[in-house]
């Protein structure tokens, strides 16, 4: 009797570890990871056009509602002009979902400006916004 319990004993026990290591474990929540490339003149869609880009690196563990470029313009664009444009005040070339890795290509914004600033965002379902680096476009 005393053998059948301790083998009872060590059953319970193993049963007891087992399930308590197949228990889901939080994944730490990490944002998306951008970057920003290089605007340019898009000459075949019209005067003032843009090409922008951007690159996502990591799609991370957060999901993205939207992302895209925002920026500030000398003599265009929403908000004032900046070194850090933000969404919500300035002017965003919204990308296509899904959010998936890789670089993006879209044709915009149409702003007749020399001289702006640019970066890449995510904005996160829980309302987050993530930027990229900042970058800075001047023809003069």
């Amino acid at each position: 009797m005393k053998k059948r319990l301790s083998v009872l004993g060590v059953v319970l026990l193993s049963l007891f570890l087992f399930s308590y290591s197949c228990q889901d474990h939080q994944v730490p929540d990490e944002p998306p990871l951008l970057s920003t490339h290089e605007l340019f003149y898009d000459s075949l869609h019209g005067k003032c056009s843009f090409t922008t880009e951007l690159e996502v690196l990591n799609i991370g563990t957060i999901p993205v509602t939207e992302y895209g470029v925002v920026f500030s313009a000398v003599g265009g664009g929403d908000g004032p002009f900046t070194d850090t444009p933000v969404v919500g005040t300035h002017s965003k070339v919204i990308f296509d979902m899904p959010f998936s890795t890789g670089i993006k290509t879209k044709v915009g914004p149409q702003i007749c400006t020399s001289n702006n600033y640019y970066r890449a965002y995510a904005i996160l379902n829980n309302g987050t916004v993530v930027y990229a680096q900042t970058l800075h476009f001047t023809n003069l």
